[in-house]
């Protein structure tokens, strides 16, 4: 009874094993259903790009795609205050265009008036900046209009023949001494500065001058005054370069048109016409004639 009780457990036992292994079997050979890849990329949302050029478009990967004829170009500039091989190169082409400039590849104020000038004369916009506009006129060849040439200071059309008596009649009629053998009359309704040698009641015109003094909201004092102290140039708050000042009182002085920083041309020749800040502008030789002739505490009349 007992080995009859002990085989029926035993048969049992393998009845059960056998049906673990043949589920595990079973389980092993069950095949994995085959995904559909393509539609589950097309399933995918595509990504919406927003954008600010609606010729950027996507395609099917959602991949951007920029048309080569939309990349933007790249606007150049060079403006004062650059330096380098590039300003250097500008300048070059600047003096092809018959500006005296030094070649020193340092863009300051004499390189941006000469910009200025030469956009001026190329008919664009006069920003003293070398732009893809500017650049591209500077590697053009040279014409009558584009060139740059010195202007031609004003000269006198008095007929001191015929003047002289008369202005010497007329200041000798006023009461003018002076402590050196020299006067100086600024006549600012002719802008005219006429030099006078000799004494009181005897003075005889020894030079007459075009002149540009003081604009109405920057008049040229009015009154009698000395020479004070002179210079062989001062740059003034603009940049300009003023040549031969000889002072008549404070900051009110005799000088040449104005130049560029570096003295080399004229950036503003305004002669015969109220112009300044309140000096009294000449042209070079003249402002050079009162530096090396007039001295120190020659009386001066502004009227």
């Amino acid at each position: 009874m007992i080995k009859r009780y002990l085989l029926c457990i035993l048969f049992l036992l393998m009845i059960i094993l056998s049906g673990c292994s043949s589920a595990d079997k079973a389980g092993e050979s069950a095949k994995v259903p085959s995904t559909n890849v393509k539609s589950i990329q097309n399933n995918i949302p595509k990504v919406n790009v927003q954008n600010n050029n609606n010729n950027i478009k996507q395609n099917k990967n959602g991949k951007l795609i920029v048309p080569k004829k939309q990349l933007q170009t790249v606007q150049t500039i060079f403006k004062q205050g650059d330096k380098g091989s590039k300003v250097k190169a500008i300048q070059q082409k600047l003096t092809k265009f018959g500006y005296k400039l030094y070649v020193d590849g340092n863009f300051g104020p004499s390189t941006h008036n000469a910009v200025i000038d030469f956009q001026m004369r190329n008919k664009i916009r006069k920003d003293g900046i070398a732009g893809n506009l500017t650049l591209k006129k500077l590697d053009m060849a040279p014409t009558l209009q584009t060139m740059y040439k010195a202007p031609v200071i004003q000269r006198s059309t008095i007929n001191v023949a015929s003047s002289k008596s008369a202005l010497e009649t007329y200041i000798n009629s006023k009461n003018n001494s002076s402590l050196t053998g020299y006067f100086i009359w600024v006549d600012l309704a002719h802008q005219r500065v006429n030099i006078f040698q000799g004494y009181n009641k005897k003075w005889h015109l020894v030079k007459s001058m075009v002149c540009s003094s003081g604009k109405t909201s920057t008049p040229t004092i009015k009154g009698n005054f000395s020479v004070g102290i002179k210079g062989s140039y001062f740059i003034s708050s603009g940049g300009a370069r003023c040549k031969y000042y000889t002072q008549i009182r404070g900051n009110y002085l005799f000088h040449s048109v104005l130049y560029d920083r570096k003295g080399n041309y004229v950036i503003d020749n305004t002669l015969g016409a109220a112009a300044s800040h309140g000096c009294v502008r000449l042209a070079l030789s003249n402002a050079k004639y009162i530096y090396d002739n007039i001295p120190a505490r020659t009386s001066i009349w502004s009227n």
